[in-house]
């Protein structure tokens, strides 16, 4: 993982003293190599201890196992000769501007994405996927979006999938799970209240509990067995939602793939199975 994009990821999450660190390191990336964990506790006019606890809350074991991955981030940095720098969408840009902005901004959720999701979480998805009797999907407003395009693939798939756009409908259908079921939440920002409620109530029902939403400490990530973080846009505004949209459904994506490799032949015949039951309907 990229240690620089887990500390923007989770700025918003860090206590006062914490976001001081973190704004130290980001400023000053070469300098943080050739320093002990005393240097930057005074730079920071913080402590020791308050460095060793930044570094674990951004999950690594202290400063030394921090450092050597910030080594590692900066190597690539400086191996990269794609970095492009785009300003936020105006009411000015061009069509042409617009097409180069999105693009840049997708593809770099994208990349960001990859290197923030935990493949070890990937991998309990798939046998909690593998051994579920039913699978549930909570999710609404943009993340209904991507709840439905994973209810579909896996449908396809010869899954037992519900989803319900309305929000009533999940928190009932949450109500009579068991624990045979597994159940997926969907909210990048991991506050959704009638998400959060439904992903509750599967829990208490005894169910695996899967979230889906933007990396750090958020409610649904603190509930949920098995935690899916994402990349979002580090700007404040316009490409939110739509990066956001994109670095979920690219979750869902590996996700599926990753599923359907398992038993590739079963699930080949599956996909060609239905395949074939819509081809009439082509003109």
């Amino acid at each position: 993982m990229k240690v620089l994009l887990k500390i923007k990821n989770m700025y918003k999450d860090l206590t006062k003293t914490e976001q001081k660190i973190a704004d130290y390191i980001l400023n000053n990336k070469d300098k943080i190599v050739k320093m002990s964990v005393n240097e930057v506790a005074r730079a920071t006019g913080s402590s020791a201890a308050s460095v060793v606890r930044f570094c674990k809350k951004i999950e690594y074991q202290g400063f030394q196992d921090f450092k050597i991955e910030l080594i590692r981030n900066l190597r690539d940095l400086e191996n990269n000769d794609d970095i492009k720098i785009y300003d936020d969408i105006s009411v000015e840009d061009s069509i042409e501007n617009i097409m180069q902005k999105l693009s840049y901004d997708n593809r770099k959720v994208i990349k960001n994405t990859i290197d923030l999701l935990s493949v070890e979480e990937l991998e309990k998805t798939v046998d909690a996927a593998e051994n579920a009797d039913r699978i549930y999907i909570f999710g609404i407003g943009a993340s209904g979006l991507v709840a439905m395009d994973l209810q579909y693939k896996l449908m396809r798939v010869k899954k037992t999938v519900i989803y319900y756009p309305d929000t009533h409908a999940q928190l009932s259908s949450a109500a009579n799970m068991d624990s045979n079921d597994l159940a997926i939440a969907i909210s990048y920002s991991g506050e959704s209240l009638e998400v959060y409620n439904a992903l509750n109530t599967a829990k208490k029902r005894g169910a695996i509990t899967i979230a889906i939403t933007k990396y750090g400490e958020n409610p649904l990530n603190k509930m949920a067995d098995i935690k899916l973080q994402v990349a979002g846009s580090e700007k404040n505004l316009r490409l939110g939602a739509i990066t956001s949209r994109i670095a979920q459904l690219t979750a869902v994506d590996i996700l599926f793939v990753a599923y359907a490799k398992n038993d590739f032949d079963k699930i080949n015949e599956y996909l060609k199975n239905t395949r074939e039951s819509v081809e009439a309907f082509k003109i």
